[in-house]
């Protein structure tokens, strides 16, 4: 398994149109021996294809009033709150937002966002901290079939249950979204809660007064605008600061968390298309959970200089990598062996394996060999041993 996360996250790093393309054995310029080390292209489309989080058997029939349509990637949801809320408490200026995870699979959880870039997906609720993106909690939208009714506004509803989730009420954080989850309504509750709010307001919802108690609310238009952004905060004053309100500028500079996380997830991870909706959910949560792991790490580390991302995920690729390398008694990286130290045997029992340098079953071009590799096992002719990759290391 750690062999296989180390491919799934270098995937996202080293870009190819299609999983088989990372075993392309055809041109000189398109090998990547990493990737033939770890796994043979049908070894490791096996394990994606077997890959399950739960038990197929004990999840609830589509028929029954039991069944989630987030059953096969909920353990991997729970397990990531769990341990994105033990091991960080967020700074005070957090923001909620939506994410969606692109995708036109089959599957109930099926959102259509025309303002997002993909349009299709499965959404997210996430609660982010402010200033680093880290990703405290997340929530798997279902679709209203598959929610509870409740008395309370759909937006207020999620961020009161995500708040609670982070045990982050009456310790006076500051929680800063749009106007979906905005409304008079979470105000008030969130300051009975001894939480603050800043956020942006729909134009129906009606601003009758300026100021309600401790909830301001503000209609600001700029030069460029053609409606006004109306706005609600409980923590910030009715102040302006280089001609435009101060709670104009808070919500600006706290409210890119989660597009901020979703932003960096982009850049190392391939979004490559699935069948089977959970388990692409599934690579984007394993993605998510490195991104955290590098967030914990710049907050932690007294390191000089400070790895960048792109090396901190190299360097989890390798551990993980070597990890597996070592449980197959494979050499690791800086250990080499010299040419003489590899050799092919016969196979016992007079089985046959396909040859590791010359068989190629995507082309339709298997070649068959009695003799193995010593060091790999795996299936070898002589006139092959020169082009073997465990002679070249």
């Amino acid at each position: 398994m750690k062999g296989f996360l180390a491919v799934i996250l270098n995937m996202g790093i080293v870009r190819k149109p299609t999983i088989p393309e990372y075993w392309n054995k055809s041109y000189d310029s398109q090998l990547s021996r990493w990737f033939m080390k770890l796994f043979s292209r049908n070894r490791f489309q096996l394990i994606l294809k077997f890959f399950h989080l739960v038990d197929n058997k004990k999840i609830p029939n589509r028929n029954s009033p039991n069944y989630r349509p987030d059953s096969k990637i909920r353990p991997l949801i729970d397990h990531f709150n769990r341990v994105a809320t033990y091991f960080y408490t967020p700074d005070r200026n957090i923001c909620v937002d939506e994410s969606l995870i692109g995708t036109r699979g089959r599957t109930a959880m099926l959102q259509y966002i025309p303002s997002k870039a993909a349009k299709f997906g499965v959404k997210f609720w996430v609660l982010a901290e402010s200033t680093t993106g880290y990703v405290a909690h997340l929530k798997c939208y279902l679709g209203k079939k598959f929610t509870p009714t409740s008395n309370l506004l759909q937006g207020t509803e999620v961020v009161l249950r995500l708040l609670k989730n982070c045990n982050l009420l009456q310790k006076g954080y500051h929680v800063v979204c749009d106007s979906f989850f905005c409304s008079f309504d979470l105000a008030r509750k969130l300051i009975d809660l001894n939480t603050y709010l800043t956020g942006t307001l729909r134009s129906n919802r009606k601003i009758v007064y300026v100021r309600q108690g401790e909830i301001l609310a503000a209609a600001y238009k700029g030069r460029e605008s053609k409606k006004p952004v109306r706005m609600i905060s409980t923590f910030i004053n009715a102040a302006n600061s280089n001609g435009k309100p101060k709670i104009i500028q808070h919500y600006n500079m706290n409210m890119g968390g989660v597009d901020g996380a979703d932003m960096m997830l982009h850049f190392y991870n391939d979004n490559r298309k699935s069948t089977k909706v959970w388990k692409k959910l599934a690579i984007n949560i394993i993605h998510r959970m490195c991104s955290n792991a590098y967030i914990l790490y710049r907050k932690n580390t007294s390191d000089a200089p400070v790895k960048s991302r792109l090396r901190f995920i190299q360097e989890v690729i390798e551990a993980l990598s070597s990890e597996y390398l070592v449980g197959r008694n494979q050499p690791v990286r800086g250990v080499r062996q010299t040419r003489r130290d590899v050799t092919i045997q016969h196979i016992q029992g007079r089985k046959e394996k396909d040859c590791v340098a010359c068989s190629d079953r995507a082309t339709g071009q298997r070649r068959r060999s009695r003799t193995q590799c010593t060091r790999c096992l795996r299936g070898l002719h002589f006139a092959c041993l020169k082009n073997h990759l465990c002679m070249e290391e």
